[in-house]
């Protein structure tokens, strides 16, 4: 018998072809989980610049998340495209739970009834890990308009025919819609002027320029307590924290109580075992006192709930502000 010749290729060949699935189980998300989060860092997306609300908020939820996996926690700011440009990128990102997304309400239950060529699909692009924070917002009158409740506001724009507008931080903004599903309630036509920012807004609404506005309670609260505008009412579920004398929409006789939310995200197909460690770990960074005090501070409630249930209100949500856009026409390219 002849023996074999040696040929290196052919050998090459066949360990590569053994070594193959090895490398590619490496790779995999579900070798990555078992010792989750290893030596890499974690990045923690915040799809708007930094020093607002959002980013702040992701600050110190990536300091928790640091120190309850004794991991790094990297906050990477990609603003752009009213937040959904950072939302895209996580959920084209690797579901090894190394790339995480601070949404908010805006970026993963209101964008896919405003943007026709939305790059992902929240129901299914993301895996949602935890709710931050939650809450309404806050409609407020400059105080030389004469209404003091919401029935006194919708009077009154009737009477206006047409010519009572209200500023809000945004077209497609929670408080945008807000206000339009009053207007889809009560019949009226309360003319919508945005503004790119809350603090535009604020200065113009304390000048007199604008009578009526919707805010964040954060950023409202201040005026209000402080008498330079008057509370009308808070779009929530139910009265804030901040503001407990502030009645809500819906005590009010307007059945609208979807808020808007904090939350973070990862890609869509993580591994159970990451998924499962992710969410205990924000559980126990939600429940410190620092945490409750930041919550608060927005004027936003930290009441947890399972990671399950929130995934549940997300879909209600996108449901609930896709029919008060498609009823009011609303639309962004």
């Amino acid at each position: 018998m002849k023996p074999i010749p040696h040929d290196p290729t052919r050998r090459q060949f066949v360990c590569a072809s053994l070594a193959a699935p090895l490398l590619g189980l490496a790779h995999s998300p579900v070798a990555f989980a078992a010792d989750y989060p290893g030596s890499r860092p974690i990045r923690l997306v915040v799809p708007f610049p930094a020093g607002g609300g959002t980013d702040i908020t992701g600050r110190w939820i990536a300091l928790g998340l640091a120190q309850e996996l004794k991991a790094t926690v990297i906050v990477d700011n990609v603003p752009g495209a009213t937040g959904t440009l950072g939302a895209g990128q996580v959920a084209r990102a690797a579901p090894d739970g190394h790339t995480l997304l601070l949404g908010i309400s805006a970026t993963n239950a209101i964008a896919p009834a405003l943007y026709k060529g939305l790059s992902y699909k929240p129901e299914t692009d993301f895996t949602p890990l935890a709710r931050v924070a939650f809450g309404g917002n806050l409609i407020v009158v400059h105080p030389s308009l004469s209404v003091k409740n919401i029935g006194e506001l919708i009077d009154l724009a009737r009477k206006s025919g047409g010519d009572l507008a209200y500023g809000s931080w945004g077209v497609g903004s929670g408080g945008h819609l807000a206000m339009e599903g009053l207007n889809q309630h009560a019949g009226t036509k309360i003319t919508h002027v945005p503004y790119k920012g809350v603090a535009p807004l604020l200065q113009d609404l304390m000048g007199g320029h604008i009578k009526v506005a919707v805010v964040d309670l954060g950023a409202g609260a201040p005026y209000v307590t402080s008498g330079k505008l008057r509370p009308i009412a808070v779009s929530g579920a139910k009265r804030s924290s901040l503001l407990p004398q502030v009645p809500t929409l819906v005590e009010q006789g307007v059945p609208f109580d979807t808020e808007s939310w904090y939350a973070v995200f990862g890609p869509a197909r993580m591994p159970a075992p990451v998924v499962a460690q992710l969410a205990q770990a924000l559980q126990n960074v939600l429940k410190t006192p620092d945490s409750a005090k930041r919550i608060h501070d927005l004027g936003m409630e930290g009441v947890p709930i399972s990671r399950e249930a929130f995934e549940q209100l997300v879909r209600k949500d996108i449901r609930v502000w896709g029919e008060v856009v498609d009823k009011g026409g609303i639309k962004l390219e």
